[in-house]
């Protein structure tokens, strides 16, 4: 992993396109056994063999490689970070990605979730996302390396109770679990708040991150996908579960 793409660049993860395929592509159709498969069916099978061979190369280099590895790509994030929090004097930039699933509640994901968490399962917080590359996590606190704009970033993520987050309709949400993510030298780069409330049809989730103000505008939208991607696969593991 080298450092070509910096955290600084123009982001190169934008939202799912809904638009038609262009003139001339191929309405590819595959055959096995007598039996038609579109398009779509291939590139499902696809994605789960990629998740696949993403959870065997993360399994085999371990933690201390993956540190090592990416450790370019960490130190450029580091200063760019600690660049933006202290050019926004305190100041914030908030983003908020929602999520509902029926047939779960709030006491059935915690449980799982927060059981990963305390128990260290990197198999379960790694596959979130494809760009998790590292969960070394105590419970209380997470030693993260994933994709923060455009490249990898490290930072430990410490869950406590006071995190000035606090929408108008918080009370509608019973529970709320905040932390702060700071640099190993104690800089703080975010903050999260992560709220549950259960519906009638099962489960509402709230998922706020803010970035320091003067940070590029990409590092909040690419991480409202981000907790799209990873909270959804984790409310589908603990549904499984």
């Amino acid at each position: 992993m080298t450092t070509d793409t910096p955290i600084t660049d123009t982001p190169t993860t934008t939202a799912p396109t809904t638009t038609a395929p262009t003139t001339g592509t191929p309405a590819v159709r595959t055959g096995i056994d007598g039996t038609s498969h579109p398009r779509e069916a291939v590139l499902a099978w696809e994605l789960d063999r990629a998740r696949a061979a993403l959870r065997l190369l993360k399994q085999r280099l371990g933690d201390d490689r993956i540190r090592e590895l990416l450790a370019p790509d960490t130190a450029a994030a580091d200063a760019a970070l600690a660049g933006w929090a202290r050019a926004s004097a305190g100041r914030w930039r908030t983003a908020v990605t929602e999520l509902t699933a029926p047939g779960i509640d709030a006491e059935r994901f915690l449980t799982w979730w927060q059981g990963r968490l305390r128990a260290g399962d990197r198999a379960a917080l790694l596959a979130a996302n494809p760009e998790h590359y590292l969960a070394d996590s105590t419970g209380e606190r997470v030693e993260i390396i994933e994709t923060i704009g455009t490249g990898p970033a490290r930072f430990f993520l410490h869950f406590h109770d006071d995190v000035p987050i606090a929408a108008p309709d918080h009370a509608a949400f019973p529970v709320r679990i905040g932390g702060t993510g700071t640099l190993a030298d104690g800089t703080e780069v975010l903050r999260v708040m992560h709220e549950f409330a259960d519906t009638p049809d099962g489960l509402r989730i709230r998922l706020t991150v803010q970035f320091p103000e003067a940070a590029p505008e990409h590092l909040a939208t690419g991480h409202q996908w981000h907790f799209a991607c990873e909270f959804a696969n984790w409310l589908e593991a603990a549904h499984r579960a």
